[in-house]
């Protein structure tokens, strides 16, 4: 099996969390290197959709260096995932995903620029069903197929 490197988005680290924020940072990064796929694919959505809600959060509150970490994390994890796109083998589905995360890109700028907090998440609101989608796959491919006897 294959690793691959991928930095989960942390939580805003405050003095009194700090501690906890590492260790949790930590267990989720080795976590990744002993999953399967599609669970890398969920954790990578699970870290954008709270790196876009923590980023419409802190405009409201107006700690705008927050914001520029979060959606610049948001923008790294859009990135990897449309860079991981085969749009020769993946055929209309990935050149849907592509388009989908070129408009996710677009507009997570265009709101981080007007500090537009409902923008963002209109992005999050866009991106969940893919992945819910991703979930449920995820759950299919964990369960024994049909005359498969489940291994406990």
């Amino acid at each position: 099996m294959s690793h691959t490197h991928v930095v989960i988005p942390s939580p805003v680290v405050t003095p009194d969390n700090a501690g906890q924020a590492r260790a949790s940072h930590a267990y989720q990064r080795c976590q990744i290197q002993v999953d399967d796929p599609l669970g890398l694919v969920l954790r990578l959505y699970d870290g954008l959709l709270a790196s876009l809600q923590a980023g419409a959060e802190r405009i409201e509150t107006g700690e705008f260096e927050i914001v520029a970490s979060e959606l610049g994390r948001a923008l790294d994890i859009v990135g990897y995932l449309q860079g991981r796109l085969d749009l020769e083998q993946g055929g209309e589905v990935a050149v849907n995903l592509d388009r989908l995360y070129s408009i996710a890109r677009e507009r997570i700028v265009s709101a981080h620029l007007r500090r537009n907090s409902e923008e963002i998440r209109g992005v999050a609101q866009l991106l969940e069903p893919l992945r819910d989608a991703w979930q449920e796959a995820r759950a299919s491919s964990a369960s024994p197929s049909e005359g498969e006897e489940e291994t406990p």
